[in-house]
């Protein structure tokens, strides 16, 4: 009996001290005030890319128990990822007069974002002696990130081993922005055993992109090149090879040659008709 007495003096005390810790936890809950709510005039909000944290606030309203009216305290806190249908999660937060936070998030469609853009400096036909390197001729601009080039990686293909071997190799350019959208390019690298284009076909661009349904005329991206030492303008004298079809979309080739066996020159126009 001795023994147990202070056993049961020690639980008795534990179960007062859980009592009281309790009871103060129940207090300084049933007293603390309710936090801002957040409220939109819509659940999506259409806006450009370029929107300011002013124009993402449109329709977004805070309210306190305690203090009222908050709306002046909201901030923009975050994007998601983009989704395939270019639709953001923009998240919001308010505050309280004691700092008391409250989020939350609506879809914001961006009207007029359009993907990344790839950029070619010259076509990607190389000869085997050459040094070869795909991405020093590789450039990507984004509308919300400016300039991604040295973000653009590329996976190769089909049985291919070794690009640097004479032949045609399959190859996807890809790069990510900002909001996690990536895009892809299909491409083919041609190695050939001399100059592919010792003629200097030079076009306006490498890869065009084109509206469903848009004109495309292939001669007109042609600037000039070098016949028996002499400049030529435009496209006369070329053989233009290849079939866009603007009412499909997809990844074309169009190939633009001087010359035949070896004085042979071509150059490539990749379009992509979106």
């Amino acid at each position: 009996m001795k023994k147990t007495l202070p056993i049961l003096l020690t639980v008795l005390m534990l179960l007062s001290l859980g009592a009281v810790a309790g009871y103060r936890l129940y207090q300084k809950t049933a007293a603390s005030p309710g936090v801002p709510s957040i409220r939109f005039a819509s659940e999506t909000l259409s806006v450009p890319v370029n929107a300011t944290d002013a124009e993402l606030l449109q329709g977004v309203t805070a309210t306190d128990p305690e203090d009222g009216d908050v709306t002046a305290s909201l901030i923009v806190e975050g994007m998601s990822r983009l989704s395939g249908d270019n639709n953001v999660k923009v998240s919001y937060v308010a505050f309280d007069s004691k700092n008391h936070m409250a989020r939350a998030e609506r879809t914001v469609h961006l009207t007029d974002y359009t993907d990344t853009r790839f950029e070619l400096t010259s076509a990607l036909c190389f000869a085997a002696s050459s040094k070869i390197n795909v991405l020093d001729r590789v450039k990507a601009t984004d509308m919300l990130d400016g300039d991604l080039s040295d973000k653009v990686k590329y996976s190769v293909e089909g049985d291919t081993v070794n690009i640097n071997t004479v032949g045609e190799h399959q190859l996807v350019l890809r790069v990510t922005n900002s909001l996690g959208r990536t895009v892809h390019l299909p491409v083919t690298v041609e190695v050939t055993q001399t100059d592919p284009n010792p003629a200097k076909i030079t076009l306006d661009c490498y890869v065009l992109y084109l509206a469903q349904g848009a004109e495309f005329d292939a001669k007109s991206h042609v600037v000039g090149y070098t016949a028996n030492g002499e400049s030529k303008i435009g496209a006369d004298g070329l053989t233009v090879r290849g079939s866009v079809k603007t009412d499909e979309t997809g990844v074309y080739t169009v190939d633009y040659t001087y010359g035949s066996g070896t004085n042979r020159s071509h150059t490539k126009l990749i379009v992509v008709v979106e």
